[in-house]
């Protein structure tokens, strides 16, 4: 990883917060511990402000000179491996907005996704052909060969939805759509006249709630307005966490990020709060059905 860019990572900013307070409870300065270790006082500061990337052995004598227990330097080892990993979500670095492959490798190094879907439902829950027609739906749709890269994207993110390996396990979603995303879904069917898509989404939203890992519950019109006024977005915990660290706003220009920790906790009550509201499990379900029936009725 190239100085400079690493400190674009959210979680980078967070692992190397983490070295510089560890630091700072030894009681040494940053000139102290460059001394001891017969580096630079620049390196130092470059690896506290997450510019570039600790190696193994340089993070073992860091945790070593600050006296950590085993357990809590394990743990510093497993984080640094994460936050450094390259994976998939490179490959489509320059095709992609900023912040963009962040949002992938953030999503893909989580344990958990919790999102609240205010227009359309959550990339995670979508259909290959609901995605094209979002992405189509843009003032100025992309040419056809970049269509089918940002579709390869939304395959490469799903996949986690079913993973189940020596690296990881299914990735675990739970999602309240407002239900102004149903309606959106028939309506539009309504208006042109095609079915099969929307239909093929209401579907496959079912289907979903069957899913293991998955939960997907509808925020009825009838609840009131919802405890946020600024649309979707969707929290992220980490693997070496056991709470959200991360809020993501996605547009259709960039991917961006809240990661201070008050802010990250106030949105995790808003999600619980929306959580509250929406229908019950098998209500939401029933109005998914609802909602299908319109677009067979439609189709048929």
């Amino acid at each position: 990883m190239a100085d400079g860019t690493a400190a674009s990572d959210p979680r980078v900013r967070q692992f190397a917060r983490e070295l510089r307070l560890l630091r700072e409870a030894s009681g040494l300065l940053g000139e102290e511990v460059a001394s001891r270790l017969g580096w630079s006082a620049s390196k130092i500061s470059r690896i506290e402000t997450g510019r570039i990337p600790v190696s193994p052995g340089d993070l073992g004598r860091l945790v070593e000179l600050y006296g950590l227990p085993q357990e809590r330097a394990d743990w510093l080892q497993t984080l640094s491996k994460q936050v450094s990993a390259k994976g998939w979500w490179d490959a489509f670095a320059d095709a992609v907005p900023p912040g963009y492959t962040t949002l992938l490798k953030a999503e893909a190094d989580s344990s958990a996704v919790h999102c609240y879907c205010a227009v359309v439902p959550h990339a995670l829950l979508q259909t290959i052909e609901y995605s094209r027609a979002v992405i189509l739906a843009s003032t100025l749709p992309p040419p056809s060969k970049e269509v089918e890269r940002r579709l390869d994207i939304v395959r490469r993110r799903q996949d986690a939805l079913d993973a189940d390996s020596a690296d990881r396990e299914p990735i675990r979603l739970a999602a309240v759509l407002d239900e102004s995303v149903i309606l959106r879904i028939t309506a539009s069917a309504e208006a042109s006249g095609d079915y099969e898509v929307a239909a093929g989404q209401l579907e496959h939203l079912i289907a979903l709630t069957s899913h293991p890992t998955v939960e997907i519950r509808v925020l009825g019109l009838a609840s009131g307005p919802p405890p946020i006024s600024s649309g979707a977005f969707t929290l992220l915990t980490p693997f070496t966490g056991a709470s959200p660290d991360l809020v993501c706003f996605e547009n259709k220009s960039r991917a961006f990020f809240i990661s201070e920790e008050g802010e990250v906790q106030s949105y995790a009550q808003d999600f619980e709060r929306l959580g509250a509201m929406a229908l019950s499990a098998a209500e939401s379900v029933a109005r998914l059905e609802a909602a299908l029936d319109l677009c067979r009725g439609g189709r048929s």
